[in-house]
């Protein structure tokens, strides 16, 4: 009884240990957003819009499942991410709000995030993707028609020929997706997606994706070409709309940061 006792109370202390340090992410994005939620909704609405974002991610906290096992990190922090994001969007949507509104901001959270990452971490990061270890479990997996689950994740790993793409990654599970679908968020997970635009352009992984689980595919086609340009679309025409408008927004603002003046 007491031994039963101990890990129950071990197996507590460890998810209390998760949600605390989940919250002190969500602080640390809400900060890094502060500027831009001011001069959008101004001082005021952006903070109540924070208070309630994150009422809202503590209410999810405890509908996200914890990965465990080999590639647990990365599958846990996409998790804490895509749970961020969706407090986001139920507290824009309960002010009048859209899914596209929504997605800007955490857009912007997410370039913000990615260029406070240290160069040498994204190096690092860059490096290990294209690394000789990662291509030879990839063509393992590959060979042997491996389907790698890691919680409600489900891949296959795609050789490439080295000239279209280096190597890629089919998803026919996410649980991304559903997690939007436990909240009732069904409608804002073809955005979640995107969320993979300012990753791959922020260390470099050239991801060339044309579809989605959330699009209503029957898997998400993740290639990957070192060097090469990042080209995300989605087959949800709102969402390709909100990413391209995203897009001329950004080059309009690096055009406007370089010219003399």
């Amino acid at each position: 009884m007491s031994s039963r006792k101990t890990r129950a109370g071990s197996g507590h202390g460890k998810r209390s240990r998760r949600a605390r340090k989940s919250l002190q992410d969500f602080d640390r994005t809400a900060r890094l957003l502060r500027g831009d939620l001011t001069e959008r909704y101004g001082e005021h609405e952006a903070e109540a819009l924070v208070r309630d974002a994150r009422e809202r991610y503590l209410d999810i906290l405890p509908q996200v499942p914890w990965v465990a096992g080999r590639g647990a990190p990365v599958m846990n922090s996409f998790l804490w991410i895509t749970a961020q994001e969706l407090a986001v969007y139920q507290a824009v949507e309960a002010r009048g709000g859209d899914a596209s509104e929504a997605w800007e901001l955490c857009h912007t959270a997410i370039r913000l995030r990615m260029e406070r990452v240290p160069r040498w971490k994204r190096w690092l990061l860059n490096r290990l993707m294209f690394s000789g270890l990662v291509r030879r479990v990839i063509k393992r997996r590959a060979m042997n028609q491996e389907l790698v689950r890691a919680g409600d994740f489900e891949t296959r790993s795609v050789v490439g020929d080295g000239i279209a793409f280096d190597h890629g990654v089919d998803y026919v599970r996410c649980g991304n997706l559903e997690l939007a679908r436990k909240v009732g968020a069904d409608a804002f997970a073809p955005y979640l997606c995107m969320s993979d635009i300012a990753l791959s352009e922020g260390l470099g992984w050239g991801l060339i994706r044309t579809q989605t689980l959330a699009d209503g595919c029957s898997h998400c086609d993740f290639r990957f070409k070192q060097g090469g340009e990042t080209r995300i679309s989605s087959r949800t025409p709102e969402v390709q709309a909100t990413i391209d408008r995203i897009a001329r927004k950004e080059a309009k603002q690096a055009a406007s940061a370089v010219s003399p003046g």
